[in-house]
């Protein structure tokens, strides 16, 4: 028995919570995670995990050794990252999920320069349009929206998503542009419902809050599907900067309601809660941060034109 791969197998079990979703993310049959679960516990003469048709659960006994295995597999892996990297570059598998909207602009670019400056890694990327559990789905890092860690993960910001209500010049001339956050209500929208679950959005101006409840004719937790409803002229949007700054220069979508500000929200990196967080996602993050940072360069490039927005202002 190889204990080290036994062990690794074990804590992949538990995160993936199943034996059949850790064998796909290990790229391996269900019966090898099996036989290696099965020859630890012969090894340590005690069960790990709680078996049944319906489910799988630790044991009080894995439930302990899980929180053992979690440390010295970090402190294993980060050994050798640093090791690595200081003699070869960064090495191995490197697992990335991000929000479809910004793998689109920026990120599938990033990782590909990513790729360049650091040759050893060998990069997947996965795009997606929900929360992604980078410990339970097996990725090193997951970049999306909300800077909320809980439990095993942490949460670092990449950088602030300020986003803009848009209309295109026909809506406009056909429907008129609301004037006040009661107005807004009453336009047909096209919501970001994994955004914004609530159906509500939230403009400032001065010391006024406003709490603007909307009815969408769209709903989608896609981006792309939000952007064809909007510039089809027959609903207002609201939408990240970093995705309309070519249609909002051009004068393809119009900014409205810019005496306020919409609340902005935090892109950032999500990957297991560690001692030791592992090089190579200190390196991307750091790297990511660097290039896009508190005023990323798209809000810059807008704001040159168009000053009236007042992007950076605090509530």
């Amino acid at each position: 028995m190889d204990e080290l791969k036994s062990i690794r197998s074990f804590v992949k079990v538990v995160e993936a919570g199943s034996f059949a979703e850790a064998a796909r993310q290990e790229g391996i049959a269900k019966s090898v995670i099996t036989k290696r679960i099965n020859q630890l516990e012969s090894h340590m003469e005690m069960e790990l995990l709680q078996r049944s048709t319906r489910k799988m659960s630790l044991t009080d006994t894995g439930a302990n050794f899980y929180e053992r295995c979690v440390k010295i597999i970090s402190d294993l892996d980060n050994a050798k990252s640093a090791v690595s990297t200081m003699e070869w570059g960064l090495t191995g598998k490197f697992r990335v999920s991000c929000v479809s909207s910004f793998t689109a602009v920026c990120l599938a670019q990033d990782l590909c320069e990513f790729g360049r400056e650091h040759p050893g890694l060998s990069i997947e990327l996965q795009q997606h349009d929900r929360f992604c559990d980078p410990v339970h789905e097996g990725f090193d890092v997951c970049i999306q929206t909300g800077d909320a860690a809980s439990g095993v993960l942490e949460a670092i910001q990449i950088t602030r998503v300020r986003r803009l209500l848009v209309a295109s010049p026909s809506y406009i001339n056909k429907y008129g542009s609301p004037t006040t956050p009661e107005e807004v209500s009453q336009h047909p929208f096209a919501l970001n419902n994994y955004v914004t679950p609530s159906q509500n959005i939230t403009l400032i101006k001065g010391n006024q809050v406003s709490q603007v409840p909307i009815e969408p004719v769209i709903l989608s937790n896609n981006i792309s599907m939000l952007h064809a409803a909007v510039m089809g002229g027959e609903c207002i949007s609201l939408m990240p900067i970093f995705f309309i700054e070519k249609e909002v220069l051009s004068g393809e979508l119009i900014p409205i309601m810019t005496p306020y500000k919409v609340q902005d929200i935090s892109l950032s990196a999500f990957y297991r809660r560690s001692q030791y967080v592992p090089m190579k996602v200190r390196i991307f993050v750091n790297f990511l941060r660097r290039k896009y940072g508190e005023k990323p360069p798209w809000d810059l490039r807008v704001l040159e034109k168009m000053p009236e927005l007042n992007l950076f202002s605090e509530p």
